[in-house]
C-alpha cells in the first residue's frame, strides 16, 4: 500500500509540475510557435508555402532532437510530408500524435494574419489545425524540460502531412503503413463544444457516372444519336434513392455536366456524386449498389433507344467511416483522465459528418481519438477563430498523458 501511495503521490507532482511548466512559458514560447505558423500561409495546393510552413515545425522537432523522414508526393502536386520520430522509438509499435499543416485558405483571399484580441485569436489556421500542432510540439517540450529521463524513454512517432483538407489523397498511403507500427493514435483537429472527444466520423467517398451515347446533329440526323445526358437523366433518382437517413447514409448527386452545343446530340455526359456513411458495412453497401447501377443501367422505363449508351463508374471511397470500438473508448478514458485535472470538461462528442485522418488510422484498428485540439468555431471561414485559454489546457492534458506513457 505504502508503495502504491507513493507512485500516486509521484505521479500528481509530476501532472502538477507539467501543468506548472506549460503555463509558464506558454505566452513566451507557445503562443509566438504558434503565432509563426500562422502567418506563414499554407494553402494545400500552394506547394512552396506549405513547404516553408512545415519548416518551421521541422525546426521545433529538430531542436528536441526527433528524426525526421520526409514522404514525397510522386505527382509534385503537394509538399512533402513528416514524420519525425522520438530517440525512444524502435520496433515496437508506439503512440502516434497526427496533424496537418495545410490550410483551406489561399493567399488570394487576404486572410493571412494572425491577431489577438484576448483569448480569442484568428488567422488561417488558428483552429484547423495549426494550434493543433503547437499542442504537440510545446507538450513535448514540457516533458522534455521537467522529466528528462520520460522524454527519453518516450517512443511517439508524429505524423504531419501536407494534404489533409484535399481528402490526403497522397498521405494515406502513410497511414496505412504506420498502422501496424502504431499503437494508439491522438488527433489534433479542432476541439468540439464542451470539450468532447471525437471517436466517431462519418466516412465519404466520391464516385463519377461516365455515360457514353452517340453524337449527331440535332436537326439534320436527330435520330441517329444516343443522348447521354438524357440517358444519365434516369440514372439520378437510382442514384439519390441509395440516401438512408435512418442509417446516415447519403448519395448526393452534386455535379452534371455533359454536351457541346444545343444543336449536337450530346456524346457524353458525367455526374459527381458524393457519399457518406457511418459504418464500413455501409461503405461497402453502397459502393456494390453504385456499382449495380453501372452494370444494369437500363430497365423498361428507359426508352429504348438511349439503351445503346453505356456507363462507366470511378471513384472509390476516400475516407472510410471512423467507428469507436472499446480499444479506441479506453484510450479516451485514459486521455481524459488529464484533460479532467488540466480543467477540460469530458465526454464523448456526437459523430462527426467531416472526415480527418483519424478515420484512415481508425480503419486500419488503430485506438483513434480526435479533436484534441482547442476549441474554437467556423472551420473553413475567414472569422475561423480559436482560444488560447483552451490550447493552454489542452497542452496541459498532453504533455501529462505524455508522461504517463513514458511510463508504460
Amino acid at each position: 500500500m505504502t508503495d502504491l501511495m507513493t507512485d500516486s503521490m509521484g505521479n500528481a507532482g509530476q501532472g502538477d509540475a507539467l501543468r506548472q511548466h506549460v503555463s509558464e512559458v506558454f505566452e513566451t514560447t507557445q503562443v509566438p510557435f504558434f503565432r509563426d505558423l500562422v502567418e506563414a500561409p499554407s494553402h494545400t495546393k500552394a506547394k512552396d508555402d506549405v513547404e516553408a510552413a512545415a519548416r518551421i515545425f521541422d525546426a521545433a522537432m529538430d531542436e528536441m532532437g526527433f528524426v525526421r523522414t520526409l514522404v514525397a508526393d510522386d505527382s509534385g502536386t503537394y509538399a512533402d510530408h513528416r514524420i519525425h520520430e522520438s530517440p525512444g522509438v524502435g520496433a515496437a509499435p508506439c503512440l502516434a500524435l497526427v496533424g496537418h499543416i495545410d490550410t483551406v485558405f489561399p493567399r488570394s483571399m487576404g486572410f493571412l494574419h494572425y491577431e489577438r484580441d484576448g483569448d480569442i485569436v484568428r488567422g488561417p489556421g488558428v483552429l484547423d489545425m495549426k494550434s493543433g500542432l503547437s499542442c504537440m510540439v510545446l507538450a513535448l517540450s514540457a516533458l522534455r524540460s521537467v522529466d528528462r529521463s520520460a522524454f527519453d524513454r518516450l517512443a511517439v512517432r508524429l505524423v504531419c502531412n501536407a494534404d489533409e483538407e484535399v481528402g490526403s489523397p497522397t498521405s494515406d498511403g502513410i497511414f496505412a503503413d504506420l498502422a501496424p507500427r502504431t499503437s494508439a493514435a491522438l488527433v489534433f483537429e479542432g476541439g468540439r463544444d464542451g470539450d468532447k472527444i471525437i471517436t466517431r466520423r462519418k466516412g465519404g467517398g466520391m464516385f463519377t457516372f461516365d455515360v457514353e451515347g452517340r453524337a449527331a446533329h440535332a436537326g439534320v440526323d436527330h435520330a441517329a444519336g444516343v443522348n447521354a445526358i438524357a440517358a444519365l437523366s434516369h440514372l439520378v433518382p437510382r442514384i439519390e434513392a441509395l440516401t438512408a437517413y435512418d442509417r446516415g447514409v447519403t448519395a448526393n448527386v452534386g455535379l452534371i455536366e455533359g454536351g457541346t452545343a444545343k444543336n449536337t446530340v450530346p456524346e457524353h455526359a458525367r455526374c459527381v456524386i458524393d457519399t457518406r456513411f457511418e459504418t464500413v458495412a455501409d461503405a461497402q453497401a453502397v459502393r456494390a449498389a453504385l456499382q449495380a447501377i453501372a452494370d444494369a443501367p437500363w430497365d423498361d422505363t428507359v426508352p429504348q433507344r438511349l439503351h445503346a449508351a453505356t456507363v462507366q463508374l470511378g471513384g472509390a471511397v476516400t475516407r472510410p467511416p471512423m467507428e469507436a470500438t472499446d480499444d479506441s473508448q479506453a484510450l479516451r478514458g485514459r486521455y481524459e483522465v488529464h484533460a479532467a485535472a488540466a480543467g477540460l470538461a469530458i465526454g464523448e462528442a456526437p459523430r462527426q459528418g467531416g472526415g480527418s485522418d483519424a478515420n484512415l488510422l481508425a480503419a486500419h484498428g488503430v485506438p483513434t481519438i480526435d479533436g484534441l485540439g482547442p476549441f474554437g468555431k467556423f472551420f473553413h471561414e475567414p472569422q475561423e477563430w480559436s482560444s488560447l485559454a483552451s490550447l493552454l489546457m489542452r497542452t496541459q492534458a498532453l504533455a501529462c498523458f505524455l508522461a504517463e506513457q513514458a511510463s508504460q
